[in-house]
């Protein structure tokens, strides 16, 4: 029998793949994965055992031992949207790792929806390259179109975890994913200022290493022509000289979503 691999991140999307794996294959051709980043924020811990209790499947779990700004400190980079080698250490070596210990034919599942169909391609040909197959439950039909949240509390009496109702694009990482925009740093300074200080305070630091790094900086200012480096001091204090909505940063400096398809 095939071996079916969910990658769990926590997350409503890869919840919803897993759920949709388990109904099409069975609790025993089904193997779910979570590779933990030592940051998600609490209620997302409280989520992942509440699907654990629903499922009542045993989780692989995969750890390095690192956060994402320990791993960056130690590769002494400044991470952002174009490079952040937390993804590729703490999620896409770990899980690929695993992966060389497992019998084949296998097939990944990943939690891809419409909005993901341009990273497709790439993941395939990563995955069966390695000699495993690749599907994304998100689109067999039936397709869903409710809301996520709504699948989560409706059919599932599971409440979702919490940053979703914050208002936040996605619910990696505590609010300190070094890879999220402008929007979701302003909700972390707004409902987590201590997460906040805490990053800045980081990020201030990475940047007296040398020259080079000063010019550095997790998010960029396109409000021009020109394409800065924009740090979480500058961000903060122009928030505070002008509140703005998180809403109207969205748009402007979206999350780059990462994950083992990257």
């Amino acid at each position: 029998m095939t071996n079916h691999i969910v990658s769990i991140s926590t997350g409503l999307s890869s919840a919803l793949a897993g759920e949709r794996v388990i109904d099409k294959y069975g609790k025993e051709n089904t193997t779910l994965v979570f590779m933990n980043t030592k940051i998600e924020d609490a209620d997302n811990y409280r989520f992942l055992d509440e699907l654990k209790a629903r499922w009542n499947i045993p989780f692989v779990m995969l750890e390095e031992g690192r956060t994402p700004y320990e791993v960056s400190a130690d590769q002494r980079i400044i991470p952002n949207q174009k490079i952040a080698p937390c993804t590729h250490i703490l999620k896409i070596e770990m899980f690929v790792k695993w992966l060389e210990a497992q019998e084949r034919p296998s097939t990944i599942h990943i939690g891809y929806d419409f909005t993901e169909m341009h990273r497709i391609d790439a993941t395939k040909n990563n995955y069966e390259a390695l000699g495993h197959q690749v599907d994304f439950p998100l689109l067999w039909k039936p397709y869903e179109y409710r809301p996520y949240t709504l699948v989560s509390k409706q059919d599932w009496s599971i409440e979702p975890p919490r940053m979703y109702a914050m208002g936040y694009t996605h619910a990696n990482c505590g609010g300190v994913c070094v890879k999220q925009g402008q929007g979701d740093w302003i909700r972390t300074l707004i409902n987590w200022p201590d997460r906040f200080a805490d990053a800045e305070s980081w990020e201030q630091d990475m940047r007296t290493l040398s020259d080079k790094h000063a010019n550095y900086a997790l998010l960029r200012d396109q409000t021009g022509k020109k394409v800065t480096a924009f740090t979480l001091k500058e961000l903060r204090e122009r928030y505070e000289a002008s509140p703005q909505n998180p809403l109207e940063l969205d748009t402007r400096s979206a999350c780059v979503v990462c994950g083992i398809g990257a």
